[in-house]
């Protein structure tokens, strides 16, 4: 029988993500497909798979990508799913757990998650100034002797002024990510 959940992980957060696809597979799920939003299971035995998430450089379909898919099906290890994000792809990975009772311990190119996550940091960064910009506005609306509707753009500037607030934890929390992998990335060196 087919599940489908919609759950939210941010960005940064693929590591909890990848967990909770693990932790789903314990209770008899597997992941037969994720979305950014929305994530489809299979239910099976439990603990019959283990999943690994990983960032590649380039599309999905570029010839290193589909060269490395090649080598990780000699290891029975298959793409389950993968999500294209600018210069970067988001690939879920599975395998048995027999054969891997350990986990999956596959390579994931650390410079792809700083790539992609810049990106989204470029788009939380307009996001940010958009949402700044549009709170502006609404209070100085708010402020015209004139405006009969000032309530309504004063409500307006406050839940513009919290997406931006949230705008902007998201892109602090982002660059925090980077940082951690940018040390990750020299311990490796």
């Amino acid at each position: 029988m087919r599940r489908v959940i919609h759950k939210l992980f941010w960005i940064w957060q693929l590591d909890k993500e990848e967990a909770w696809i693990n932790e789903m597979a314990s209770h008899g799920y597997s992941l037969e497909h994720a979305g950014r939003f929305s994530f489809e299971f299979d239910e099976t035995e439990p603990d019959k798979y283990k999943y690994k998430t990983l960032f590649l450089k380039g599309s999905y379909n570029s010839e290193e990508n589909v060269k490395y898919f090649r080598f990780l099906e000699e290891m029975r290890i298959n793409v389950v799913s993968h999500i294209e994000y600018p210069g970067t792809c988001c690939v879920y990975t599975r395998g048995l757990s027999e054969d891997h009772p350990e986990g999956l311990e596959i390579y994931s190119d650390i410079d792809s998650k700083i790539n992609c996550l810049k990106v989204s940091a470029g788009y939380m960064i307009f996001v940010s100034a958009f949402t700044l910009f549009a709170a502006v506005i609404n209070i100085l609306s708010a402020l015209t002797p004139a405006n009969m509707v000032w309530w309504l753009n004063l409500t307006c500037a406050v839940l513009v002024s919290v997406l931006c607030t949230a705008s902007v934890i998201a892109t602090v929390r982002i660059y925090m990510k980077i940082g951690k992998l940018r040390k990750e990335r020299e311990i490796h060196e």
